[in-house]
């Protein structure tokens, strides 16, 4: 009987709940900033260029093998607006073999590739496996139309997007304090001082000398009795044998 209660108590408090989930696809949680989906290609617009110079790193370290980059001489760099000597000519990315592992993320030299953050970088689902595969366009819109506006980089991501998590004030000071203890008092940012080194060169102070005066009378005493002492004990062991 009385679990028989306990159950009607628990569904009577499930029905009174506000609900947890929403009617997708017309309403949409918020993703988390760290949301991992497919890799996209970011735009310069001071330049108004890929990042991308095709070297492809991202290509040779990929796992399951799934892109395809070619690259070709800069325009921009003949004409002396641009440092990149090459650009990227060809880019593809086979979104259906794709394991969202970040590894090209994290191996890119000029951070031109991110992991998508947005809906966009989820809802994928197509009928046809070919149109997963993405060229370059389709790589660089999102970046190009402002959709992507703070992508996050991992494990980098922190350093290059200038995203970190919020903390009050209490917070915060626990954790510089936490730091200070770590670093023995000093700052993460700054390296601790240096202990200085004594200049073997350098000439020692009149209190120095003093003292070293007074030690050497003690130290000539102890050199003198060692041989006396080793003395005296082969003198014993002679007379045992």
């Amino acid at each position: 009987m009385l679990g028989i209660l306990k159950s009607a108590a628990t569904t009577f408090r499930a029905a009174l709940r506000k609900p947890v989930t929403v009617q997708y696809p017309t309403e949409k949680k918020e993703l988390p900033h760290r949301s991992r989906g497919l890799p996209v290609l970011l735009w310069d617009f001071d330049i108004t260029e890929p990042f991308c110079t095709g070297c492809q790193v991202c290509a040779r370290y990929c796992p399951v093998d799934c892109m395809t980059v070619t690259m070709k001489d800069n325009p921009n760099f003949a004409a002396g607006k641009s440092k990149r000597k090459k650009i990227v000519d060809r880019f593809y990315i086979d979104y259906a073999r794709c394991m969202r592992c970040d590894i090209c993320v994290e191996v890119c030299n000029f951070d031109a590739i991110v992991m998508n953050n947005t809906w966009k970088g989820h809802e994928l689902s197509r009928y046809d496996r070919q149109e997963l595969v993405m060229d370059l366009p389709a790589l660089l819109r999102q970046s190009k139309t402002g959709d992507l506006e703070t992508p996050f980089r991992e494990p980098m991501g922190v350093a290059h997007s200038g995203w970190a998590p919020k903390m009050d004030e209490e917070e915060a000071a626990a954790a510089d304090a936490a730091s200070a203890t770590r670093h023995h008092g000093t700052s993460r940012d700054a390296p601790s001082s240096p202990v200085p080194t004594a200049d073997p060169t350098a000439e020692a102070p009149a209190g120095s000398k003093a003292e070293a005066e007074q030690e050497k009378p003690a130290t000539a005493i102890a050199e003198k009795a060692e041989p006396e002492a080793a003395e005296e004990q082969a003198e014993k062991e002679g007379g045992e044998e």
